[in-house]
C-alpha cells in the first residue's frame, strides 16, 4: 500500500512540474509563447541548448532546432526536436521530444525534466518576454 501512495507522490508531482509548459501529448512535446522578436527567441533556443552541451543543427528559415546530448551529456539529457514559430503576433516555442529509448517511469521523469530545465533556462534569458 505504502508503494501506492509513494507512486501517486511521485505522479502528482510530476504532473504538476509539467503543468508549468503546456503539452498537448503529455511526455511528448510541450510548448510556450513568447512576445518579441523571432530572432531573439530562435537565438535564445539556441544559446540554451548549446550551454547544456547539445549539439545544435538550426535551420531559422523553417524555424526548426535539432538538438542531440553530446557524449558526456547522452546519459542525463534527451533529444529534442524544437520549432520557433510566429502564431497570432507571439513567438511559440515547440519541443518535442525524440522516441529513442524505451518508455519508462525513469524515461518519463528524464524527459520532464529537461524540458523542464530548457524552458526554465529560455524564460531566464527572455525575461519580460514570456506570454
Amino acid at each position: 500500500m505504502k508503494l501506492h501512495v509513494d507512486l501517486v507522490l511521485v505522479l502528482a508531482a510530476t504532473c504538476a512540474l509539467i503543468g508549468c509548459a503546456t503539452s498537448s501529448d503529455p511526455g511528448d512535446s510541450w510548448s510556450e509563447s513568447y512576445v518579441g522578436p523571432f530572432d531573439r527567441v530562435f537565438d535564445a533556443v539556441i544559446d540554451v541548448l548549446e550551454d547544456e552541451d547539445y549539439l545544435v543543427e538550426a535551420d531559422r528559415s523553417a524555424g526548426k532546432v535539432t538538438a542531440r546530448p553530446s557524449r558526456s551529456k547522452r546519459i542525463q539529457t534527451v533529444p529534442f526536436v524544437i520549432r520557433v514559430f510566429a502564431k497570432s503576433e507571439r513567438i511559440r516555442v515547440d519541443v518535442q521530444v525524440r522516441s529513442t529509448f524505451e518508455d519508462s517511469m525513469a524515461r518519463s521523469s528524464r524527459v520532464a525534466t529537461s524540458v523542464l530545465e530548457f524552458f526554465h533556462e529560455l524564460e531566464l534569458r527572455l525575461q519580460g518576454l514570456k506570454d
